[in-house]
């Protein structure tokens, strides 16, 4: 008995050795599926089940995914990198229905982005415009910053009570000061704060830019917008993918992430069937070559509507007791008020590591046939 014992227990250790210091693939799933998990397709553009297809909307990781319902549209602020913004609207079919590449290279001077407005030195975009265009500005005000203070607030007054959109902006073509943009039938009005050279209107909290007059803060005007969320994984798909856990601490009254206040019913699930191991990294001051995680082809199951397609992408996992597979993939949907307003999901992979990538990285638009 106690050979039988000691038996049992050498082979635990080697099984257990071959496990946490080799990439042989000791687990069952695996040995027993290995040949039906090798048929998944890769992630990959034009993926199709039954009732679903998937296609390729970006080539990166964490853009940000927004929901807008009063024109009933998605929007993808997609920054590809330094100086280069990608902007994708994806109308409630989950067609690709307008974008723009702006670069150092392109012709518009961009500045910057808010809400569903891009602004630039001269003009700005609307994108809930059916058909997106630069609308130049009309009057600009205070550019040389010589406005008195006092008939400044007038002008303000004046333009916000009259306009239907008012975005503050942080990022202008004049170093260290700010702008108010005032939308008054549908003609644009751009006003210069005065920066270091008088009172500051204008400041940010946060991520948050906010105006403040005579110690009133004073709300932006701008279209309804809210941000999808992945149910299972409490995330949403904010550009730094905040989850419930993080939000919370600082969310009391909702106004750090007033979408937690939202409910949202997945339209699906997402499954990790399978991890197999294919390489390692034993980073660690003095580590003598123990991995510290593992990096493979995880195999997926994505049911949407009793509709299952399979597929297979990297992921990777950190070599420890009770570790799970990490895919940096999230399935986003809609919150419950507007289920019916559109069935479309998104499929985002986010794999957040450069070693044995496979140059899937992006968001996945999921729509029905």
């Amino acid at each position: 008995m106690k050979k039988m014992f000691l038996l049992i227990f050498f082979i635990f250790i080697i099984i257990f050795g071959i496990d946490r210091l080799t990439v042989i693939n000791l687990s069952p799933k695996l040995l027993f599926k290995r040949s039906e998990y090798k048929q998944f397709p890769e992630l990959n553009d034009g993926l199709q089940s039954a009732k679903f297809s998937l296609y390729r909307a970006t080539q990166t990781s964490k853009a940000n995914i927004r929901y807008f319902p009063q024109k009933n549209f998605f929007l993808i602020s997609n920054f590809k990198r330094n100086g280069h913004f990608n902007p994708i609207k994806i109308d409630s079919a989950g067609n690709n229905v307008f974008e723009l590449n702006i670069d150092e290279k392109h012709h518009l001077k961009f500045l910057e982005a808010i809400n569903c407005f891009l602004i630039e030195s001269d003009s700005i975009y609307d994108l809930s415009a059916d058909n997106p265009v630069a609308i130049p500005f009309t009057e600009v005000l205070n550019r040389d910053r010589n406005i008195e203070p006092e008939r400044w607030v007038q002008i303000f007054e004046k333009l916000y009570q009259s306009s239907d959109i008012v975005l503050y902006g942080w990022h202008t073509d004049i170093q260290t000061t700010e702008c108010i943009y005032f939308r008054t039938e549908g003609k644009w009005t751009k006003l210069y704060t005065f920066g270091s050279k008088g009172p500051m209107y204008i400041y940010s909290e946060g991520s948050e830019i906010k105006c403040k007059i005579n110690k009133k803060e004073i709300p932006h005007k701008w279209h309804e917008e809210h941000y999808l969320k992945d149910v299972e994984k409490a995330t949403y798909s904010n550009v730094h993918r905040y989850t419930d856990e993080y939000i919370t601490p600082y969310n009391s009254d909702l106004s750090f992430f007033p979408d937690q206040a939202l409910k949202y019913q997945p339209a699906g699930t997402l499954k990790t069937l399978a991890f197999s191991k294919e390489k390692y990294t034993d980073d660690g001051y003095l580590n003598p070559g123990i991995p510290s995680a593992f990096y493979g082809t995880s195999y997926y199951a994505l049911n949407l509507d009793q509709d299952i397609l399979h597929f297979k992408t990297r992921a990777y996992k950190h070599n420890g007791i009770g570790e799970n597979v990490q895919t940096d993939m999230f399935l986003f949907d809609l919150p419950l008020a507007f289920v019916k307003r559109s069935a479309v999901s998104f499929l985002t992979y986010d794999y957040s590591t450069n070693f044995h990538e496979n140059d899937k990285k992006g968001i996945y638009i999921i729509k029905k046939k």
